[in-house]
């Protein structure tokens, strides 16, 4: 007992922003961002680079290149390396092609930033759920008798075109080993433009190393999509209940997910060959194989010889290996935090590994 409230009161004092501070960035980052409604066959990039809507011209930002790429079906690495001029006449013959094959519908929504640049894209159709509104529904859904500014927030990332963030309730924590302290909380990535939407995951950190896994909030839940067609079943009220709701879930499964992580010291070690087996899956190369493998052979307290040690390998390539990219650091963090919460064997028949949910 003594451990655990030295352990809540040790995680109080390093907390270097709460959510009650991460709800004042970002109520000022994006209290200038605007949206307006264009026709989508008057859009056309200049040679200058800018964005033409018919009426004005906007300058794009690297975010809006990346999402102009995309919605005319334009290989990213291939745009960006043209110039202007160029970009100008691949997109606006491959834009006007895409929107008629795609049926992106009569108009389209501009998403700006502070500086009047183009960030991205909409569908108009889509309901919008403002960053603010959500950071309302954590505020919402935090466990009984905790307060925001209680919450620490890592790994918040505040972009043009989505905003990322974890965080932590003091209180919820386990320890699988002596001075092995891991803390619980919830993952939210929510995009601020495009036809994604809102993700939310739990978060398990351990405090030793700072390796961090997310996990699914259930084994039926798919992604939050928190922008759908409106009509009469569907609006902003609705959306953000169903947000509160799966918030809610998440905190209330964190005690869960946090027993199977200590549940993986009584389950046999598995060998690397797992993780090549699901290499293709999960495009992994070479150098990130070897560095998992590597992994498992470093631990802070030292290797247990059973699952908890990939479950460590895995989470801490995620979060510490600065040569991978966003989307692999995501995909590995999940591996983590979905092993964590599985059973794994090796088939007596075809010897592959085949893992399961507890």
């Amino acid at each position: 007992m003594f451990l655990r409230t030295h352990t809540i009161q040790l995680i109080r004092r390093i907390i270097t922003q709460n959510l009650a501070q991460l709800s004042e960035k970002v109520s000022k980052r994006y209290s200038d961002f605007k949206s307006f409604t264009v026709p989508t066959d008057k859009i056309w990039l200049t040679e200058t680079g800018k964005l033409f809507t018919g009426k004005n011209e906007f300058p794009v930002s690297m975010e809006g290149y990346d999402q102009l790429a995309h919605v005319a079906d334009i290989p990213k690495p291939f745009f960006k390396k043209l110039d202007p001029d160029f970009q100008a006449i691949v997109f606006n013959h491959c834009f006007l092609k895409s929107a008629v094959v795609t049926k992106l519908g009569r108009n389209i929504r501009l998403d700006l930033d502070e500086n009047q640049r183009v960030v991205g894209f909409d569908d108009p159709r889509l309901l919008r759920i403002t960053s603010t509104r959500v950071i309302e529904a954590v505020f919402a859904s935090l466990p009984q008798g905790l307060s925001p500014k209680e919450i620490e927030v890592q790994r918040s990332k505040l972009t043009p075109r989505y905003i990322r963030f974890s965080c932590f309730s003091p209180k919820i924590i386990e320890e699988p080993r002596r001075g092995d302290i891991i803390n619980g909380g919830i993952d939210v990535v929510h995009n601020l433009t495009g036809d994604s939407g809102t993700q939310i995951l739990c978060y398990l950190r351990r405090l030793a190393c700072a390796n961090g896994a997310t996990a699914h909030v259930c084994r039926e839940s798919k992604q939050l999509r928190a922008r759908r067609l409106p009509n009469g079943q569907f609006d902003e009220t609705d959306m953000l209940q169903q947000i509160r709701r799966v918030l809610t879930e998440t905190w209330a499964q964190l005690d869960e997910k946090l027993a199977a992580v200590k549940g993986l010291l009584n389950k046999d070690r598995i060998p690397i060959d797992l993780i090549r087996q699901q290499r293709t899956k999960f495009s992994l190369n070479d150098r990130i194989i070897k560095a998992i493998e590597s992994a498992l052979r470093k631990d802070e307290i030292g290797p247990t010889n059973t699952l908890y040690d990939m479950f460590n390998a895995l989470s801490r390539v995620a979060t510490h290996d600065v040569l991978l990219n966003s989307r692999q650091q995501r995909t590995l963090s999940r591996m983590a935090g979905e092993l964590s919460q599985q059973t794994a064997h090796k088939c007596d028949k075809c010897g592959q590994w085949v893992v399961g949910y507890n």
